[in-house]
């Protein structure tokens, strides 16, 4: 073959007619590849690299308008395709190295090229934050007016710049026969996390802007390290993972967990559909992260499937812009499908007779539940407003049972609770303290191990947030130990608990109400037992505290101290990073307020859950 120089080989691919095939022998992957992110360089054997002092500005002049006219050749197809009067579905696709493997690959949509108009914004290296910061497909989608979008992101995410073994315990020769899972850092959950949250945060943007859309997603096939390989096989031997059968179940079990996880998210959308490449690629691998052109034929194929099932027997989408409003920010809609109740208590006083006669005066319970009812109602939750005589223990447990029966995987229930917390006789022994604490709703407590209890009935898949802000309410959700700020006590106006030698008092004249309480959960024959190995929780719950099980919540004039920081950070909705970002900025506006707070996650893992901005249905 004769070689030619950079300016030819750029002409050769710019011309549409050419098969990009018969310019691949002019390219090699280049030494600066990264993770999901291959650079081309020019092949010395098939090109006459420039000598002298222009040498490196020709070569790097020719890489960029290779990559460039890569992307090009793809717009010009597409236009083509659809001038020529084609009938099928418009689709716009957006992905990393799987959707567009420059030159060197016939990747996932060269393949879907051959049967379907696919505007391709498709980019090798791309990450995941970079597409949803820049949004390109909004123009796009509204431009072409699309049925389908492809997408495909959160391999350069996951692999952390490349560096694996940051997230791998080494290996021990004293435990040889330490599960594949094992070996994950729970910081490798949290890349998993930070991912599936962008695409949250993708879908939500869709599901706001383009309701008509549907978005096919996948989270890659489970690929195999190899001796020597840069971002799998060398990352584990440095952690001493040598076996090749470990090192393919390890890396088996980071693609599980991040499909898994995906595929999770994309059931709670109408709209979305979870496109399965496991086990498709099969031995067909380019590289550690990459296929051959027929592993990237198969994936294509699994694809094909989905959008014809998909399109249906629509084919021959309108071309016209769909005149969909204006893209904004959509973090705070509601995603069509999803559902979201709350309930609202506060309490500024009990009545008397079970509480032997204590009248529990408060001055700003019932003014947190409104602010928190006005801050659910914005976020668009379906809010329940319960204050003081209202707040009976039947109005309470039925609301939330009305709710446990009312919503399905991907909904939210948030609880809010403002008022007295109490600390009472712990009958069946389930606490490390002999205590049980409660909320002092109106005319009797509700009983932690009975909040338990509630919570078990909620399905699995749907999210529930508890915000407590009373005395002793580390524990109002019922678990272990939580994530915690030190706080320096000191004093304050009021605090919200029942004083002692009331809480003395009402645990012996209510002694049979405790008893009852306690026999009627599943621990109650006084065996100290974990709650979760009995009934394991369904649902992912959260707990936001406004202090520790062993402290004191305290009020100003117009609120609880927790609930004003609470609607401090969150700026009538301006704040907008996680769950740990939020409590983390809580804690620090009480760092000397007396009190210290608690955040909580258990029951199921939701790795979604984790990153949403707080109150997001």
């Amino acid at each position: 073959m004769e070689r030619k120089t950079p300016e030819q080989v750029i002409a050769l691919l710019g011309d549409p007619d050419i098969p990009e095939a018969d310019v691949r022998p002019y390219f090699k992957l280049g030494a600066e590849s990264g993770p999901f992110a291959p650079r081309l360089a020019l092949n010395e054997e098939t090109v006459a690299l420039p000598a002298g002092a222009q040498a490196a500005t020709r070569t790097a002049l020719a890489l960029n308008a290779a990559n460039w006219w890569s992307r090009m050749r793809r717009r010009v197809a597409f236009n083509r395709r659809v001038g020529a009067g084609y009938d099928g579905p418009i689709i716009v696709s957006e992905g990393d190295s799987w959707f567009q493997y420059p030159i060197l690959l016939d990747d996932v949509i060269d393949h879907l090229n051959e049967d379907f108009a696919i505007l391709s914004l498709d980019a090798a290296g791309d990450t995941l934050r970079n597409m949803l910061d820049e949004a390109e497909y909004r123009e796009a989608l509204r431009d072409t007016g699309a049925t389908i979008f492809l997408f495909s992101a959160g391999g350069n995410d996951l692999f952390g710049g490349g560096h694996l073994a940051r997230h791998l315990r080494s290996y021990d020769p004293r435990t040889p026969d330490q599960k594949p899972e094992e070996y994950l850092l729970p910081s490798f959950g949290r890349l998993v996390a930070e991912a599936v949250g962008g695409y949250d945060r993708l879908l939500r943007d869709l599901t706001g802007n383009f309701p008509d859309v549907t978005a096919l997603c996948h989270g890659y096939d489970r690929p195999i390290p190899r001796a020597g390989g840069r971002w799998l096989g060398d990352p584990m031997s440095e952690r001493g993972i040598d076996n090749p059968k470990l090192q393919e179940s390890i890396a088996g079990v980071m693609f599980d967990r991040f499909n898994d996880a995906l595929s999770r998210l994309l059931k709670t959308y109408p709209n979305a559909r979870f496109v399965d490449n496991r086990g498709k690629v099969a031995s067909q691998w380019k590289d550690e992260l990459h296929p051959t052109d027929t592993g990237f034929e198969s994936v294509a194929a699994n694809f094909r499937a989905v959008i014809e099932e998909v399109a249906g027997a629509a084919r021959g989408p309108s071309r016209r812009p769909r005149g969909t409003r204006a893209a904004a920010d959509t973090a705070g809609e509601v995603p069509a499908g999803r559902r979201g109740r709350s309930l609202h208590i506060g309490l500024n006083a009990v009545m008397g007779e079970f509480y032997d006669g204590w009248p529990g005066h408060l001055g700003a319970a019932e003014a947190d539940a409104r602010a928190m009812e006005a801050l659910a109602r914005g976020s668009g939750f379906e809010p329940k407003l319960l204050l003081t005589a209202e707040a009976t223990r039947k109005a309470v447990m039925g609301e939330i049972r009305d709710a446990a029966k009312a919503l399905r995987a991907g909904d939210i229930f948030l609880v809010t609770y403002s008022g007295h917390g109490m600390v009472g006789p712990d009958f069946n022994r389930d606490e490390p303290d002999r205590k049980d604490e409660a909320w002092c709703l109106h005319d009797q407590p509700l009983v932690d191990d009975e909040l338990y209890m509630l919570w078990a009935e909620f399905r699995e898949g749907v999210r529930v947030l508890v915000v407590s802000d009373s005395c002793h309410s580390g524990s109002a959700a019922r678990v272990g130990p939580g994530i915690t700020f030190v706080a320096l006590p000191t004093a304050a106006p009021q605090a919200r608990r029942m004083p002692l030698p009331v809480a003395q008092r009402v645990a012996l004249r209510n002694a049979g109400f405790f008893q009852t309480v306690a026999q009627g959960t599943p621990w109650g024959d006084e065996r100290t037992l974990t709650r979760e190995l009995q009934v394991p929780l369904r649902c992912t719950l959260r707990l936001l505290a406004a202090c520790q099980e062993q402290e004191l919540a305290f009020e100003e004039l117009t609120n609880g101290r927790f609930t004003q920081a609470l609607l401090d950070v969150w700026d009538s909705g301006r704040f907008r990073g996680n769950y740990d970002a939020f409590f983390r900025r809580i804690g620090r506006a009480l760092l000397d307020s007396g009190q210290t707070p608690r955040h909580e996650v258990f029951g199921q893992r939701d790795p979604v859950y984790d990153m949403q901005v707080p109150f997001s249905i």
